[in-house]
């Protein structure tokens, strides 16, 4: 077989390698397996946390460097590393935090600490609000509650119903423009949906970039597949950018191909075109 074209696969984790019960079919897990072995390097790049992104690696058999909440942060699972993260700035916290408090929205803020450490805090729980308290709750093992000011943090959420987030969405970026990224977006898993904000430089695809470099992997050879906003970004800046087949009419757009959906085994059938592609 000769040198595949695109030799890293960038993989968004939910609603693309799982399916919409949250299950990682053998069939993908298989697929992923022989891209790799084919000389297709798979990178997870996930709006999921580290430590809830780690065991979807593992049960790939993946040892790549890990791509984090939105592309804010990238961990290196060999040791738990960090091999970078996009900081917001102390300045842009203080202004981002006072608009959190001017449209009421409790501030989740997510921190870079040790395993045993929480992986964020937020500014208040119970709160009243079954979208936020359902997020919480779920991950309170995990959360420190109290003041969110006490360290740095990299990615800050609101959450709430579609349409309050996208309102939300609205008044932050009348107020920073292009000093920030933002995402609305829901997770299977929650009840709400959330208004993501990051620094402005930081995307899936910016983080992805940094495993790329450090790889030799020119920015052409990488295929980038997801199905949701934070993916639109790695999708218009790979060399193929593929949806999946339920994604929204923007994530689509973005895409140079689409896949089949999900629950049709999407990936396998993009992994399987790769690898012919590969073989002639």
């Amino acid at each position: 077989m000769s040198r595949p074209k695109y030799r890293l696969l960038a993989l968004d984790v939910d609603g693309t390698l799982l399916d919409s019960r949250g299950v990682l079919l053998a069939s993908t897990k298989e697929a992923v397996a022989r891209a790799a072995a084919a000389g297709i390097r798979p990178v997870l790049c996930t709006g999921r946390r580290y430590r809830r992104a780690w065991p979807v690696a593992r049960e790939l058999g993946i040892d790549a460097p890990i791509v984090c909440n939105s592309g804010s942060i990238v961990k290196e699972p060999a040791d738990d590393s960090t091999l970078w993260r996009a900081d917001l700035p102390p300045d842009l916290v203080a202004d981002l935090l006072e608009l959190f408090r001017e449209h009421d929205q409790p501030v989740v803020a997510f921190n870079d600490r040790a395993h045993d450490e929480p992986d964020f805090r937020v500014s208040l729980f119970p709160s009243g609000r079954a979208p936020l308290d359902d997020y919480v709750g779920q991950n309170l093992d995990h959360a420190q509650v109290g003041d969110v000011t006490a360290g740095p943090f990299f990615h800050a959420c609101a959450v709430g119903t579609r349409e309050a987030m996208s309102g939300f969405e609205r008044h932050v970026l009348a107020r920073f423009g292009d000093r920030v990224r933002t995402f609305v977006q829901k997770s299977p898993r929650y009840l709400g949906t959330m208004c993501e904000v990051i620094r402005a430089d930081a995307s899936k695809w910016s983080a992805v970039l940094h495993v790329a470099e450090a790889w030799g992997i020119a920015p052409e050879e990488i295929c980038a597949v997801g199905d949701d906003m934070n993916d639109v970004p790695m999708l218009l800046g790979a060399g193929l950018g593929v949806a999946m087949g339920h994604a929204a009419p923007e994530v689509l757009a973005a895409a140079d191909r689409v896949a089949p959906d999900h629950d049709h085994d999407g990936v396998s059938a993009l992994i399987r075109g790769l690898l012919a592609d590969a073989k002639s």
